[in-house]
C-alpha cells in the first residue's frame, strides 16, 4: 500500500508511483502535498475512491490514476485544479457524473505527435499506462519498437490482464546494465519465455519485426493461443518457424492483424513495427477477453 506518511514530504513537487503493484486505497494524506505539479499512480491496483482532499493540490498540471480498480463517484473538489493540464481516470471503475466543467485547461490529447488511423489506439495504450510516450508530449510514432520498448509495453499490458509474475529463477543478461531503465521488463519477459535471449544476449536496441511481434504476443498473452497447427491463412510466411507461422495465424485469427496485403493475403513478417502500430496491435489485443491461465 502508499504510506501515508509520503503526505508529510510536504516540499515534494512530483510523486511517480506508476506501474508497481500497489494495493489499498489512496491515502487522503497526499492531499498535503500543496507543491506538487505531478501525481502519477497509474497502473497499479489500487482500490476504493478517488480521495477529495486531492482537490487542495492546485499546483497539479498533471494527474493520472487510471489503470487501477477505483471506485465511486469523481470529487467534485477536482474541478478546483484550475491548472491541470493532463488528467487520466480512464480503466477503473467509477460511476456517477463529470463534475470537471471548470478544468478548461484540461487536454484530451496527450501526445503533440499523433494523428491517423492509430491515434485512438496510442490514446487507448498510454491511458492505461502501457506507454508514457518517448520525452515530453512525443510518443514518436513512426520509429521502430525495439527489444526493450516491447519488453515494457508488454509488461505493462499483461500486468493489466493478468498481473505479471516474476520470473521463477535468476534471469542473467550480459547486454543489460544494472541501472536500465528496462531491466525489470527485460529480466519479466525472458524470465517467463516472453522474448528469447539466445546466450544471455537480450540486445535491448534490436529492431522487432511484425514475425517477432507475434511470436512475442502470443508468448504473453494467454488468450492469443497459437493454432496448434499452421494452415497457410497468409501466402509469405512459409520461411518462418512453425511456431512463428502458428503464432501469426493465432493473432490474425484473434482479429489482432489483417496481414500487410488482401491479394493475395500477406503478413510482411520481416517488415519492422512501428510504435504507433504496435499501439494498434496491443489496443485489439487487450480488447479480447481474457482467459484464466
Amino acid at each position: 500500500s502508499i504510506p501515508a506518511e509520503l503526505g508529510k514530504l510536504t516540499n515534494l513537487t512530483s510523486l511517480d508511483l506508476s506501474n508497481n503493484q500497489l494495493t489499498g486505497s489512496i491515502p487522503a494524506e497526499l492531499g498535503n502535498l500543496t507543491n506538487l505539479t505531478s501525481l502519477n499512480l497509474y497502473c497499479n491496483s489500487l482500490t476504493g475512491s478517488i480521495p477529495a482532499e486531492l482537490g487542495k493540490l492546485t499546483n497539479l498540471t498533471s494527474l493520472y490514476l487510471n489503470g487501477n480498480g477505483l471506485t465511486g463517484s469523481i470529487p467534485a473538489e477536482l474541478g478546483k485544479l484550475a491548472n491541470l493540464t493532463s488528467l487520466w481516470l480512464g480503466s477503473n471503475q467509477l460511476t456517477g457524473s463529470i463534475p470537471l466543467e471548470q478544468l478548461t485547461s484540461v487536454r484530451c490529447d496527450r501526445f503533440d505527435d499523433v494523428d491517423g488511423v492509430h491515434k485512438d489506439s496510442i490514446d487507448l495504450i498510454a491511458g492505461r499506462g502501457i506507454t508514457t510516450g518517448c520525452g515530453g508530449r512525443r510518443f514518436c510514432p513512426s520509429r521502430t519498437v525495439t527489444r526493450a520498448q516491447m519488453a515494457a509495453f508488454l509488461y505493462r499490458a499483461a500486468a493489466l490482464l493478468y498481473g505479471a509474475p516474476a520470473p521463477s529463477g535468476e534471469v542473467r543478461l550480459s547486454d543489460v546494465a544494472d541501472d536500465a531503465w528496462y531491466r525489470t521488463y527485460a529480466r519479466w519477459a525472458v524470465g517467463n519465455g516472453v522474448i528469447r535471449a539466445p546466450g544471455g544476449n537480450f540486445d535491448p536496441g534490436g529492431a522487432v519485426t511484425r514475425a517477432d511481434m507475434a511470436e512475442m504476443l502470443v508468448a504473453a498473452f494467454a488468450h492469443l493461443s497459437a493454432f496448434g497447427r499452421a494452415v497457410g491463412v497468409f501466402t509469405d510466411t512459409a520461411g518462418l518457424t512453425d511456431g512463428a507461422v502458428r503464432a501469426v495465424e493465432g493473432i490474425a485469427a484473434h482479429k489482432v492483424t489483417t496481414g500487410c496485403a488482401a491479394d493475395p493475403p500477406r503478413y510482411c513478417p520481416d517488415k519492422t513495427v512501428t510504435r504507433a502500430q504496435m499501439a494498434s496491435f496491443l489496443a485489439r489485443a487487450l480488447s479480447i477477453r481474457p482467459v484464466s491461465r
